[in-house]
Formats: C-alpha cells, sequence, structure tokens
C-alpha cells in the first residue's frame, strides 16, 4: 500500500510541475498574478500550494486552454483518489 501512496504522490508532484511550467509559458499574466515569478527562500512548497489552490477552485477554465485543463483535471482526479485511499487506510487499516 506504501508504494501505492508514493506513487500517486509522484504523480501529483509531477503534474503539479506540468502545470506550472504551463501557466509560466502559456499564460505568463496568470503565473505572475499568482504571485509565481517571485523568487523566495520557500518558493517551491510556495508554488505547489499555489497550483493546488489554483486546481481546487477549477481557476482553468477562465484561461480557455484545453492542455491545462486536462492537466488540472486529471491533478484533481489524482488528489480526490490520494484522499479516498488515505480514508480508507484509516479507516479500516492495512
Amino acid at each position: 500500500m506504501f508504494m501505492v501512496y508514493m506513487v500517486i504522490a509522484f504523480l501529483i508532484f509531477a503534474l503539479s510541475n506540468l502545470i506550472l511550467t504551463r501557466l509560466e509559458y502559456s499564460h505568463p499574466q496568470k503565473y505572475k498574478a499568482m504571485g509565481l515569478g517571485k523568487p523566495s527562500f520557500f518558493s517551491l512548497n510556495a508554488k505547489h500550494l499555489s497550483i493546488l489552490g489554483f486546481v481546487i477552485a477549477r481557476e482553468h477554465k477562465k484561461l480557455n486552454d484545453s492542455h491545462l485543463s486536462k492537466l488540472s483535471d486529471t491533478m484533481l482526479a489524482t488528489l480526490i483518489i490520494y484522499l479516498l485511499l488515505l480514508f480508507l487506510f484509516i479507516s479500516f487499516g492495512p
């Protein structure tokens, strides 16, 4: 079960990086508006938290970018699966 969680966590991280890259190059205004263009000591964590909020709030729909929407929808579905598995594991044990 641990390996399943690790694979899902890696998938979420990879999708987050793909979304960051897509926003940076295809939607630089949104990228900067989210505060992603400012380097800081905690920038990696802040970027991934910003992307998490972006995906959960479904902000990608306003940008009319089908590739970004697919990435965001996939990440949201992966997050939901991860949380469901975590809930089941906590509730019923291994």
